[in-house]
Order: C-alpha cells, then sequence, then structure tokens
C-alpha cells in the first residue's frame, strides 16, 4: 500500500536520491544536500504551526511511501515569491499596424514579468519511474487534499511550473535563444545558480524589454509551452483536476506554466469528510478511493477501498492503519482520475 505524509528529517537520504534521480530541471528538487535540508526543516516547522490566515513563506514537503521505502515527493509553497517576486513571461500579443502602407501585423511577444507572486505553488514533484499510474495520482492529489482540509492557510489562485523542453546533455533550446546571450551560462549553470543564489539576478541580467517570438531561432519557438515527456503524467493529473495552460511561461525553459482557481479544483471543490467505523468485511458498494486522515503534522493519504453509507465512511483495518485513524475520526474522501 502506498501512502503519503510530511517529510521528515531522516528522510534527507531519500529526498538526496530523488533529487538526483529527477535530473536537469526540476529546480525546485535541487541536488544539493544543504538546500535540501534547509527545506525539509523548513516544511517541519510549517506542519508544527497553527494557521494565521495570511501568506505566509511556508513550504510543505510530502513522500509517497511503500513499505518504509520512500518512492516518490512532491511539495507546495503556500506563497510563491513571498520573499522576492516569482518571475515568468506573460505570452501577449502585438499589434503593429500602418493605414499608409495597408500593413496590420499581430506579433507573439513575452513580457517577464511577476504577475503569479504571491500565489500557491505546486512544486517539487518527482516519483520513481516505473511506479503504477496511481503512485503519481496519490502523490500528486495528496497535496490537494491536505490544502482542502487547511483551507485557511492558502490564497485563491495555484500555480504549477511545467518542465519544458531540453536535452539529457542539458541543452534547452528555449534558454540558448534568450537567457544564455545575457547569463553566458549554459542551461545546468544556471539552474545551479538559482538554487545557490537569490532570484534578484534574474531581474539583474534577463531583459526587461519584450521578446519578438518571430525572431527566435525556429526550435525555440517550437519549445514555448511545451512539457518534458517526464513531466507529462503530471500535467495531465493536473489537467484533469482543472488546471490550464494559461499565458505564462518558465523563463528558463519556457515551459507551461498552470494556473487554476484553488476552490474550483475537482479534489478541493468535491472531496468530503466524514466520520469512520472500521470493519473487516465493507458493504457491497465499496469503492478504490483516495482518503485523507484530518490532521496537521499526522497528515497521511492513501488508496483504499471504501463505502460512504448514511454519512459514515467504512473502513478496513489496513486502511485505517495506513491513515492513523480509529472509529469516530475524519477522513477526507475523493473519487479517482484513473476509475
Amino acid at each position: 500500500m502506498f501512502t503519503v505524509r510530511p517529510v521528515r528529517t531522516s528522510d534527507l537520504p531519500a529526498i538526496e536520491r530523488l533529487a538526483r534521480a529527477s535530473g536537469i530541471g526540476v529546480t525546485s528538487l535541487p541536488s544539493n544536500r544543504e538546500k535540501l535540508f534547509e527545506r525539509i526543516q523548513q516544511s517541519v516547522s510549517a506542519f508544527e504551526h497553527e494557521a494565521t490566515g495570511e501568506a505566509s513563506r511556508d513550504y510543505y514537503m510530502f513522500v509517497l511511501e511503500q513499505g518504509g521505502v520512500v518512492a516518490g515527493t512532491a511539495s507546495i509553497c503556500a506563497s510563491a515569491g513571498f520573499d522576492e517576486p516569482f518571475y515568468s513571461y506573460r505570452s501577449e500579443t502585438a499589434v503593429h499596424a500602418s493605414r499608409t502602407l495597408g500593413v496590420h501585423n499581430r506579433i507573439h511577444v513575452l513580457n517577464i514579468c511577476h504577475d503569479l507572486t504571491g500565489t500557491v505553488q505546486l512544486c517539487g514533484f518527482y516519483v520513481d519511474s516505473g511506479l503504477e499510474a496511481m503512485a503519481a495520482e496519490l502523490m500528486s492529489r495528496a497535496r490537494l487534499l491536505f490544502i482542502a482540509g487547511e483551507r485557511e492557510r492558502f490564497g485563491r489562485r495555484i500555480i504549477a511550473e511545467m518542465q519544458g523542453i531540453h536535452d539529457d546533455a542539458g541543452q534547452s533550446p528555449f534558454w540558448n535563444a534568450i537567457g544564455r546571450r545575457f547569463f553566458n551560462m549554459d542551461f545546468l549553470q544556471v539552474e545551479q545558480a538559482f538554487v545557490s543564489h537569490s532570484k534578484t539576478f534574474i531581474a539583474e541580467l534577463m531583459p526587461s524589454y519584450p521578446i519578438y517570438v518571430p525572431l527566435l531561432p525556429d526550435e525555440a519557438q517550437q519549445s514555448i509551452s511545451q512539457i518534458h515527456p517526464n513531466f507529462e503524467r503530471v500535467c495531465q493529473l493536473l489537467c484533469n483536476e482543472g488546471f490550464e495552460a494559461d499565458n505564462y511561461l518558465d523563463i528558463f525553459d519556457g515551459g507551461a506554466v498552470l494556473t487554476a482557481e484553488l476552490d474550483r479544483l475537482k479534489t478541493v471543490e468535491h472531496s468530503r469528510i466524514y466520520p469512520v467505523e472500521i470493519q473487516a468485511s465493507l458493504p457491497a458498494q465499496a469503492s478504490l478511493q483516495l482518503l485523507s486522515n484530518d490532521r496537521l503534522a499526522g497528515f497521511a493519504a492513501t488508496f483504499a477501498r471504501v463505502a460512504v453509507v448514511d454519512g459514515v465512511a467504512f473502513l478496513n483495518p489496513d486502511a485505517a492503519k495506513a491513515l492513523g485513524v480509529a472509529s469516530g475520526d475524519a477522513v477526507r474522501v475523493a473519487g479517482l482520475q484513473q476509475a
């Protein structure tokens, strides 16, 4: 049985392994022991304090566990760019017209902006390759169950950056066409700089004027809003929830930035809390569902068979043990995407 729980400091070696396995481009899961430990500590602290109802720098990291082995991780940043602006490209259309010449052109342009500063951000997602699709669904959607149960900790809008196109050698056509000309660094170098230094270097070095897309090389143009094959599965999960590829791009690799209204996400809007009753033999209408308990530091989520009868969720002892609940406790229930 797969379960999702908050990260612990003892998980550091496992998180390091996942960060190395995630490869190039997942800047929110850096292969840097010091930074990973800092984020784990930040997460532990976030799970320990009460909600304030205000925007915060809280960072919540979760792990996917099976039989005591950590096989995935994913995080929530309560307020992207809390300490400094969160930069992205806004995709727009500029109109160039001349009545005298009878010319009217609509030109695709990219403008650097920090429109998404302060939004809730889903980040740091990675699960071991080869795991069944439902494991990835649990890892991704458990965060939304947590948000639904701790709604006062999070704002109205939510985003998720999708990894853009790059090759195994770390070459990104989008980065090579724009960023490299101003930073004099390859994609892997700037990713490491992004982890190690303040994000203000972006504003200091990136051009503040519009980028005219038709002037970029064809390969760079074709990579705009494209998603790396490794992220197609999580992208589909999020789109099924209600995320959309809006008008924003990652400033490094041009990958799509998905956006949504948090309260309109299916897991948040349609999940329900029920009191628990534990019994070995479940009612005939029991079906596989996504479940979480109703706790903060002791949060846990899993897939299990459950039957909701007369407003009560009936679970078997194994599911109750995975969630750490007893009869009379509460669980949050959401349907499967894979069903």
